[in-house]
């Protein structure tokens, strides 16, 4: 199970990391809708991270069951 956290953590972070930095450079100005953006890419990062964790669960449960 700890394999799977890591796994999370780790595309977390990485994809926020890569958000935050794109963002800042795509996003310059003061527009209120950039708060916007950022949540809710925060958002989408986290739900895909849940997911790709998820996606190597189940392809390492196929795998045993084979």
């Amino acid at each position: 199970m700890s394999k799977y956290i890591s796994i999370f953590f780790l595309s977390a972070m990485a994809s926020a990391l890569l958000f935050f930095i794109f963002g800042s450079v795509f996003m310059g100005g003061g527009n209120p809708a950039e708060e916007a953006v950022y949540i809710f890419g925060t958002i989408l990062v986290l739900l895909l991270s849940f997911i790709i964790s998820q996606m190597c669960f189940l392809i390492d449960l196929v795998k045993k069951n084979l």
